[in-house]
Formats: structure tokens, sequence, C-alpha cells
């Protein structure tokens, strides 16, 4: 069993036996793909810096939205990115997030695709107008686990598709993002 799978089986601990068993036998199955393939470290330098914009889809709020991004390369492999998204209103309800991850880029081909779990924390503030003037506002804090692909078409541009799974004590939501990111 690679490391990756160990951490997110402990991740995972908090989701029911079944959902466990089914995470161990998708991660195993990823890790196994990605020792086949032939796994080459990214060329994310330490220092790297990128910055890029994304449309979101969240699964709670059943919306849309867009949001923006920063990367910093804390070392060759490892990125620290900070991102704010923003989610269409609907059925009365605006959400937007503050999201801290880790990304550990994991270079499949041609030192061009990556594929990278990722970790962190959210922030998430939900806004709430309804019929004659009713409002409210709700704030949370949660854990993101998730994992992307991205693939650099130059040596500045890149596009992205990531699914990220906020765990938050009253609300889960899962997001899944397609961006674009340019490398300074």
């Amino acid at each position: 069993m690679c490391n990756f799978t160990r951490f997110i089986i402990v991740a995972i601990t908090f989701f029911n036996k079944q959902k466990r068993e089914t995470m161990k036998k998708i991660i195993t199955l990823v890790c196994a793909l990605v020792l086949g393939v032939g796994v080459n470290y990214a060329q994310v330098h330490q220092g790297e810096t990128a910055a890029g914009v994304n449309l979101v889809y969240g699964s709670e709020i059943e919306s849309m939205g867009v949001g923006a991004r920063f990367q910093y390369g804390v070392l060759d492999q490892l990125r620290a990115e900070v991102g704010l998204n923003y989610f269409f209103e609907h059925n009365h309800l605006s959400w937007w997030d503050v999201n801290v991850n880790a990304h550990w880029l994991v270079g499949l081909w041609n030192e061009q695709l990556y594929i990278y779990p990722l970790a962190g924390v959210n922030y998430t503030m939900v806004n709430y107008k309804g019929d004659l003037d009713a409002k409210g506002e709700e704030n949370h804090v949660g854990l993101n686990l998730g994992a992307g692909v991205e693939y650099e078409i130059t040596e500045h541009f890149g596009v992205n598709l990531e699914y990220r799974h906020t765990i938050i004590r009253k609300v889960d939501q899962g997001v899944i993002g397609l961006g674009v990111n340019y490398k300074f």
C-alpha cells in the first residue's frame, strides 16, 4: 500500500465502513495505476509561483461559481495553494469559501501531465436571503480532501481538473473545478 493510500485511509475514518471499503479499493487501484505507468516527480520547483482562475460546481448549493487561486512551490513536489470560490445564488442561498490546500505533484507523462492528492482547510460562509426580508448567515470551518490532474500546455500556461470534498460539521460539499493557471 502506498503512502498516499495510507494517508487517505486515515482521513476517511469519519465515513461509515461501507464507504471506507469502497474508498480503499479505489485508492489502491489509483496507486497501482500510477506505479504501473511509471511515476516521475513533478518539475514544480521550490519558490515557483502561479495564479489561476476556475469555474466550479458545488454539490450542496447545486450551483456554478467562479474562483481564483494562488500557488507557491514549497518543495520540488509540494505546492501550497490559497483559493477563493464564489457560488452563484441558488434557492435563496449564496455561498463562498476560502481554501488553503497542499498538493503533492506526481508527473505521469513527458513532464507535462501531473496528478495530485490534496488536503487542507476550508472556511465557508453561507448567506440566506428569503422571502419577507428574512436574512441569515452561517460560517463554518472544515477539512478538504481531494485530487486533481494538471496538464501544462506551455511553459507558463496549464489547465487543471480538480475534485475536492469539504467536510464540515453541518454541511459537506463536493466541489469540482476546471481551471487555467499562469506560472510566473
